[in-house]
């Protein structure tokens, strides 16, 4: 009899975040950016595999493992396919390999590349609670039906079945020797973790830590016009609103300049806010006004094209069913002007009517559906629809810093 668990079938999200296909797949997120790299970055690398036992993970977990509170906050296994997860290591299943890379400036601790959730459930079941504080109990066993209902402290006691967990071993390989962060990048694309692997917002919390990415991961936490836009029933699992809310605030309340990579974008936004964090006074507090002006343009937005209209193409036969990453960068981005705002949802007819009018046209349509790569598709995106704006309102609005772009960023008529 094979043993070998297929984990695609057997490890599933819950069906309250299975929610992706909202999301046009060309554009929707930056896991659509391709990473360009050379084959030299990837000479340096030394994988070292090893058979480390679930004790030692445990133990790891929090000290040499980087699973801290906010990187951890985010999970995805529901918790009857965790009770599965605890049964197969009871079992003795063979489980597929720990992926982990060292930092680059900490040679001793270890981000995950592939495991996350592997590595949770273990310290969940033994810590004896699930993230929502109720009680880590063993249910739905296909196999041990003795243990179900049974938690870890049932039986941390009895040397049998604490021996068979703690000490069943876990393929782990560490990754160590790189020195450009493209080359994780590219890895953990290349890598499934059951049928779903790490998101890049996930990776850059633990590349990039600091207090700026748990604050915010903390404000996302919060149910709002953000989650009800992007059709969630809570904080979304993929930290989609993460990396949304991360973005307005990068084309909308920094200077730094947009060159077509949007993992760079944000991962220099991410650097540049966490140290402001830390030593300019009031940063925080400005850093929550303009979410919250994020959230009223979006509720603005809702009112005006209504929930299943807001930031979805506009073509002949009306609008589509897909959120759309490049509408929602210029619609919400002008609606984060108060005058706009203003403007739009005292004459939401004409507002709507304008997106519709310019939408038939193929350039700015091309420029929504194009690759966030590209540089010219972003700049006419902004740069038409912020001319509309202008013609119909006279709110002269400023384009994001984008690179390569003329001096004078603000749009009016000419």
């Amino acid at each position: 009899m094979n043993k070998m668990v297929e984990m695609d079938d057997e490890f599933e999200m819950d069906d309250e975040f299975e929610m992706d296909d909202e999301f046009e797949t060309s554009d929707s997120s930056e896991e659509s950016d391709v990473v360009e790299i050379s084959d030299d970055a990837f000479a340096c690398l030394i994988v070292a595999p090893s058979d480390w036992t679930i004790g030692t993970l445990y133990e790891q977990i929090g000290s040499q493992i980087d699973l801290d509170p906010e990187f951890q906050r985010r999970n995805v296994w529901s918790a009857a396919t965790k009770s599965k997860f605890i049964e197969s290591l009871f079992l003795g299943i063979p489980i597929p390999q720990i992926l982990l890379s060292t930092k680059k400036e900490q040679k001793n601790s270890y981000l995950v590349l592939d495991g996350k959730q592997r590595l949770l459930t273990i310290k969940e079941f033994i810590d004896g609670k699930l993230p929502n504080g109720k009680v880590f109990k063993l249910k739905g066993l296909r196999v041990l039906k003795q243990l179900e209902g049974f938690c870890w402290d049932d039986l941390k006691n009895d040397a049998d079945w604490s021996y068979q967990l703690l000490n069943e071993t876990q393929r782990t390989a560490v990754i160590r020797g790189w020195e450009d962060e493209r080359v994780l990048y590219e890895m953990f694309y290349r890598l499934n973790s059951g049928s779903y692997k790490l998101s890049s917002m996930e990776l850059r919390m633990s590349l990039h830590p600091g207090m700026f990415l748990k604050h915010i991961i903390k404000w996302t936490e919060n149910y709002g016009p953000l989650h009800t836009m992007l059709n969630k029933k809570a904080a979304d699992p993929r930290m989609k609103d993460v990396e949304l809310a991360t973005s307005f605030l990068a084309r909308n309340f920094s200077e730094i300049s947009y060159n077509g990579e949007l993992k760079e974008f944000l991962d220099t936004l991410c650097v540049s806010f966490n140290e402001k964090f830390k030593i300019e006074p009031g940063f925080e507090e400005k850093i929550n006004g303009a979410l919250a002006n994020m959230d009223e343009a979006i509720t603005a937005g809702m009112k005006i094209f209504s929930e299943k209209q807001f930031c979805r193409k506009y073509t002949s036969d009306g609008y589509g069913a897909q959120f759309n990453r490049a509408i929602f960068d210029i619609l919400v981005g002008s609606l984060a002007n108060e005058k706009v705002r203003s403007f739009a949802l005292s004459h939401s007819a004409q507002f709507k009517s304008k997106f519709e009018e310019l939408s038939m046209d193929n350039e700015f349509r091309r420029s929504v559906e194009t690759t966030t790569k590209s540089i010219t598709a972003t700049r006419l995106r902004f740069r038409e629809w912020y001319k509309a704006v202008n013609e119909i309102s006279s709110v002269e609005i400023t384009l994001p810093s984008i690179a390569n772009e003329v001096p004078d960023r603000t749009i009016q008529n000419s």
